[in-house]
């Protein structure tokens, strides 16, 4: 089951922390950023996929070297402070190498892209642990949507662009 498959799952799923209102207000989170950045939809959405890509590929790693918990820890923290995070998520070997690939890929340039990402990577971390169950349910029971973002079914297509494009014209 895709990533778009398993947010509208969740969105479903009363057990799940995830709501139609919650998308509507990361997408418009999303929006406001492009806005106040003077970049347009289409160039917030593929700067979303590249940084996504970016996360994906980091929480991966983390998830790998220090277990799901590890992965989980830094989805709370990013969702509630993306600056403080980005340390913790990138080397400075990558964070420049993921401002270089989103300023190729965009019309932005790399003030701009240090200008978001502070506030585009709560935005993915909120996203991420809107699969996260609610309270009383076992703490063993796994986040569908953070499986999906970095298990995907093994083709390596997980985009956050498009999954927010999606969403905003599912919304």
């Amino acid at each position: 089951m895709g990533l778009f498959d398993q947010v509208m799952k969740a969105v479903a799923d009363p057990s799940r922390q995830a709501s139609a209102s919650q998308l509507t207000q990361i997408l418009g989170s999303a929006k406001q950023v492009a806005k106040e950045n003077n970049a347009d939809a289409d160039t917030m959405q593929q700067a979303m996929s590249v940084i996504g890509g970016f996360v994906r590929s980091s929480l991966k790693e983390k998830r790998q070297a220090q277990g799901n918990d590890a992965a989980q820890a830094l989805i709370e923290e990013g969702s509630a402070n993306g600056a403080a995070v980005i340390p913790k998520l990138f080397s400075s070997g990558q964070l420049t190498e993921m401002i270089s690939a989103v300023t190729d890929k965009t019309s932005l340039n790399t003030n701009q892209v240090q200008g978001i990402l502070p506030m585009v990577l709560p935005l993915v971390m909120k996203f991420l642990s809107s699969g996260n169950a609610k309270g009383g349910v076992p703490a063993t029971d796994t986040n569908p949507i953070l499986t999906a973002f970095l298990d995907g079914d093994g083709d390596g297509d997980v985009d956050m662009g498009d999954m927010l494009g999606m969403a905003g014209k599912f919304m």
